[in-house]
């Protein structure tokens, strides 16, 4: 199940759900900042907001008055809405081999977008795929043809 929090409390409620031993996990990137002209590493959220739970029936009582949560994500039928254990661990995987990773909530493969810079200004397509941290694969129909074009991050906005 996914917990929903307040913003910035997303290791207070992870550690204040394992004090009531409930299994929760938050997983977290380690982010170099740059601070009173120093650089130094801190982990932040890797999904700002959410915090994951695996409760048992008896503990969903106790969920509800854990200071910073908003309450579970719900499915459309008013049902918590559920993330398999092959999801939670690929996310494990993803966050302990220490690749170099990035979560953009707004840009989903299959989603419409507009160019907002650049030649093609004012086109709409279809995202394709993220090519790589800063390019992105449009589907723009041009004259009746549909056609691949490389975009930047930074000239699209999400319709």
């Amino acid at each position: 199940m996914v917990l929903r929090t307040r913003s910035r409390h997303e290791s207070v409620v992870e550690f204040m759900l394992q004090q009531k031993q409930i299994v929760a996990y938050l997983p977290k990137l380690k982010v170099v900042r740059r601070r009173q002209s120093q650089n130094r590493a801190v982990e932040m959220p890797l999904f700002p907001g959410y915090v994951f739970v695996r409760p048992r029936a008896d503990q969903y009582e106790g969920m509800r008055y854990v200071r910073g949560s908003c309450g579970l994500v719900l499915a459309g039928d008013s049902k918590p809405a559920t993330m398999s254990e092959k999801d939670v661990g690929a996310v494990k995987r993803l966050v302990d081999s220490g690749a170099d990773l990035t979560v953009d909530a707004g840009l989903v493969a299959g989603q419409r977008v507009r160019i907002i810079a650049g030649p093609l200004m004012g086109m709409e397509g279809e995202l394709i795929r993220v090519k790589n941290q800063q390019l992105l694969v449009i589907n723009v129909d041009l004259v009746g043809r549909s056609v691949r074009v490389e975009v930047d991050r930074d000239a699209i906005s999400p319709l």
